[in-house]
């Protein structure tokens, strides 16, 4: 009698990263039995027709329903926000509440952002130009040193581990920085901090490239399909190799780094060929001016997304899974025309 594949239940399998690794965790529907939550009727059925299950829910918000959900499968895998913390914790309570009743391990692995090491470096409030390893360093004591008013992200990551504790389930915290590429997903295939530049310098007047202050900021990259690869080989090994949780079980996912600068010198190079803009030379602007753009306002918010400093190095992932991204800045600039070009058809 063949073993029963193991359950794992997706949150944000809608959006452009939880699509991705949907899609891919898809292509192994022969060990899997794969969930995800909707929201509408038409994801529902989409998810039927690709062989996943899907359950419906309201919002983030909706505890009762994720944490059932999360009580009927093996491994969560949550990639809809690295904000919500009652989501997360419902998860996990789910988790835990399945492993008292079947005894097996439960395994919960949280998608968080490379902003929860990120600083301020245009308002000067701090700047951190050392680049972390996930394997070198203790991140997660380190992030217990950043007061929680630094990010959100950070006091949630704390919340998972001590909940992963306490419930006895097994957590992973996978920490990616800029993420490009194409997503691989049945609905959102894009959303990107690169798509927000090129949306700044299209309105800019006169249209060119613009970067936040002098850009000097600097944020390690990965695309999109090596995430979904990495979280793959994660998924993989919780099953068998029991790889580093909890405490020690912060991954870093990236594949090189660039500063903001670059990048938008990029756009602007892609606009001055294309005929988009009469120059290739990148404006400065205010954080207030991006802020009041994209952000509603928040000056801090968008410091921390496009002009801040968010270096890593994923030493953990390539040691403990084997992780080889493929991915790097040729793969970056190729992306950067994509989405020029493709928010210049809007």
């Amino acid at each position: 009698m063949a073993a029963p594949k193991t359950r794992i239940l997706v949150l944000g399998g809608t959006g452009y990263i939880g699509g991705t690794i949907l899609s891919e965790l898809l292509n192994h529907q022969d060990k899997y039995e794969i969930s995800a939550l909707v929201r509408r009727d038409d994801q529902a059925a989409k998810l039927d027709e690709v062989g996943a299950k899907p359950i419906r829910f309201e919002s983030l918000g909706d505890i009762d329903v994720i944490r059932a959900a999360a009580a009927d499968h093996d491994i969560v895998v949550a990639a809809a926000s690295a904000r919500h913390e009652s989501c997360a914790k419902a998860c996990i309570e789910g988790l835990g509440e399945r492993q008292r009743r079947t005894g097996n391990q439960v395994h919960y692995i949280h998608t968080s952002g490379a902003s929860m090491i990120g600083d301020w470096p245009v308002s000067g409030e701090r700047v951190d130009t050392s680049f972390h390893s996930d394997l070198k360093e203790d991140i997660f004591m380190m992030e217990k040193t950043f007061p929680e008013s630094y990010s959100k992200v950070r006091s949630i990551n704390q919340v998972v581990v001590h909940t992963g504790e306490r419930e006895h389930v097994k957590t992973y915290i996978v920490i990616p920085p800029l993420i490009f590429g194409t997503g691989t997903g049945l609905f959102a295939t894009s959303n990107s901090q690169v798509g927000s530049i090129v949306e700044l310098s299209l309105a800019h007047q006169p249209r060119q490239a613009v970067v936040i202050g002098k850009g000097e900021g600097v944020w390690s990259r990965v695309s999109i399909v090596d995430v979904s690869h990495f979280f793959y080989l994660l998924v993989q090994a919780v099953g068998s190799a029991s790889p580093p949780f909890g405490k020690e079980g912060y991954y870093f996912v990236e594949n090189g780094s660039q500063s903001w600068m670059s990048i938008s010198q990029k756009i602007g190079e892609v606009f001055k060929a294309k005929g988009i803009a009469n120059t290739d030379e990148v404006a400065g602007i205010t954080l207030k001016e991006a802020g009041d753009a994209l952000f509603g306002g928040s000056e801090r918010e968008t410091e921390a997304i496009l002009a801040s400093n968010g270096r890593i190095t994923g030493d953990r992932a390539r040691k403990y899974l084997g992780w080889t991204p493929v991915d790097g800045h040729e793969a970056l600039e190729e992306d950067i025309e994509t989405i020029v070009m493709a928010l210049c058809e809007k």
